[in-house]
């Protein structure tokens, strides 16, 4: 599934971080929770993706996250602006690593590190 231009959408891009608005009225937050919605864990990892293969114009698959920690929910009404910091980003050949955190009103929502194989 994506994600980007639908559940959310980039408004800024540097190369330090990349700011988001969330999409309140996508269907996965009629679902996860009516009324008060959050953003799945699930569909964090997959935005961190879909914006990692924007950026480096790669066609990207996840291998595993080595670490992933969500400090606070992050919601669409609450924090409709959030910010994917970009840690740290190494690239080689075959594999890409990502360090980065998402932040919303200056505060640390989510901590996580990924590593992706890139597909031809």
């Amino acid at each position: 599934m994506r994600l980007l231009n639908d559940m959310f959408v980039v408004t800024n891009e540097t190369a330090e971080q990349v700011d988001i608005r969330l999409n309140a009225g996508h269907y996965i937050y009629q679902a996860h929770f009516p009324g008060n919605p959050v953003t799945p864990g699930v569909c964090i990892v997959q935005m961190i993706v879909e914006l990692l293969k924007k950026r480096l114009g790669e066609t990207l698959s996840l291998t595993r996250i080595t670490n992933l920690k969500f400090v606070s929910v992050i919601s669409p009404i609450e924090n409709p602006e959030v910010t994917v910091r970009f840690l740290s980003l190494q690239t080689n050949e075959g594999e890409c690593k990502f360090k980065g955190q998402l932040e919303a009103k200056g505060k640390i929502m989510t901590k996580i590190s990924l590593v992706l194989n890139k597909r031809d």
